[in-house]
C-alpha cells in the first residue's frame, strides 16, 4: 500500500508540478492511459501525458495540484486534490476547446483514481471541479457575486473565539455557525461535524480546562476566508487527550483559517503545538 502511495506522491509532485520528465518515463507504463472531463480526448503512454503536463504549464505558469489525502486498496490508489494557476499563459485545451489567457487564478478540488501494475501506473482518471474551472476563467457565464464582508467575516471569527471558545455560550453556536459545520483539527481523527457533535466537544474542553481564554493575536481576512492567530491559557482540571488532570497552568498558540457561507462560519480548520500542549500536561517528557 504504502509503495503505491509513494508512486502516487511522485505523479503529483515530480511529474505534474515538477515537470520531471525522466520520471514521467519512470512510474508511468508503456500503455499509461489519462483521461480527465476537460479534455476530449485521453492522452496515451509516458510521452502524450507528459504533453498535457507541458501544456498545463504553459498556460498557468504558477500551476500546482497538490494531494489532500489518499485511499489505497489493491492495485488502487485515490487521492483527493487541489489544484489551481493563474491564466497568463497560452491557450487551455477544454472540451469547449482552445481557451485563450483570461490573466484569472483559479483553485479547485479533485479527485484522480490510479491503478498500478508491476510497480508503474497503467491509468489515471480525473475527476474534478469543471464547472468551478470554467466559472472561475471566465468561459462560462456567471452573476457577479456581491463582495465579501471582511469586517463581518473577521466579526464572527472574533466571536467565535471570545463567546463560544472562551465564554462557553453553547447559545451562540447555531447562530453563527453554518448547520453543516465542520471542525477539523489534528488532535481528532474525524472532523467534528455538526451542530450536537461540536457543543459536545466545546464542553469536552472547557471541562479540562474550566478557565480557558483565548485570546486573538492577529486576523486577517480575504474573499470567503478568515486567518487568526491565537494563544490560550488554562488550568488543566479535567482529562484531556488521554492526559489525567494536573492541576498546570499551560499556554499555547495556533492559527486557525475560517470558511464562511451566506454569513455563517462553514469550516474552522486548526493548527496548534499539539506536542508542546502534551508537554506542559506531562504526557510527553520534556
Amino acid at each position: 500500500m504504502n509503495a503505491n502511495k509513494s508512486l502516487s506522491r511522485r505523479y503529483f509532485y515530480q511529474i505534474m508540478n515538477g515537470k520531471n520528465e525522466q520520471v514521467a518515463h519512470e512510474i508511468l507504463s508503456e500503455d499509461f492511459v489519462f483521461t480527465l472531463p476537460t479534455h476530449p480526448e485521453p492522452f496515451h503512454g509516458p510521452d502524450g501525458f507528459f504533453g498535457l503536463v507541458q501544456m498545463l504549464h504553459a498556460s498557468f505558469p504558477d500551476f500546482y495540484i497538490n494531494p489532500q489525502e489518499m485511499v489505497a486498496g489493491g492495485d488502487w490508489v485515490v487521492t483527493r486534490w487541489r489544484g489551481g494557476g493563474t491564466h497568463t499563459g497560452g491557450p487551455l485545451l477544454t472540451v469547449k476547446g482552445n481557451v485563450e489567457a483570461t490573466g484569472k487564478f483559479f483553485e479547485i478540488d479533485g479527485m484522480t483514481w490510479h491503478t498500478i501494475k508491476d510497480g508503474k501506473i497503467v491509468e489515471s482518471i480525473g475527476h474534478e471541479d469543471t464547472l468551478g474551472l470554467m466559472l472561475q476563467l471566465g468561459v462560462l457565464p456567471s452573476e457577479a457575486a456581491p463582495s465579501p464582508d471582511l469586517q463581518h467575516n473577521q466579526t464572527l471569527a472574533t466571536r467565535y473565539f471570545e463567546e463560544i471558545m472562551s465564554q462557553g455560550n453553547l447559545d451562540v453556536i447555531e447562530e453563527i455557525l453554518d448547520p453543516e459545520f465542520a471542525f477539523i483539527i489534528p488532535t481528532q481523527p474525524e472532523p467534528i461535524a455538526g451542530y450536537p457533535a461540536f457543543k459536545n466537544f466545546v464542553g469536552y474542553l472547557r471541562n479540562a480546562f474550566p478557565d480557558i481564554k483565548f485570546t486573538v493575536m492577529r486576523q486577517t481576512a480575504e474573499g470567503n476566508k478568515v486567518a487568526t492567530r491565537w494563544n490560550i491559557e488554562g488550568t488543566h482540571q479535567g482529562e484531556f487527550l488521554g492526559a489525567a488532570p494536573t492541576g498546570n497552568h499551560v499556554k499555547d498558540y495556533g492559527i486557525d483559517i475560517f470558511t464562511i457561507k451566506n454569513g455563517k462560519i462553514l469550516s474552522v480548520h486548526v493548527n496548534e503545538n499539539d506536542f508542546g500542549l502534551m508537554q506542559q500536561l506531562g504526557a510527553i517528557p520534556s
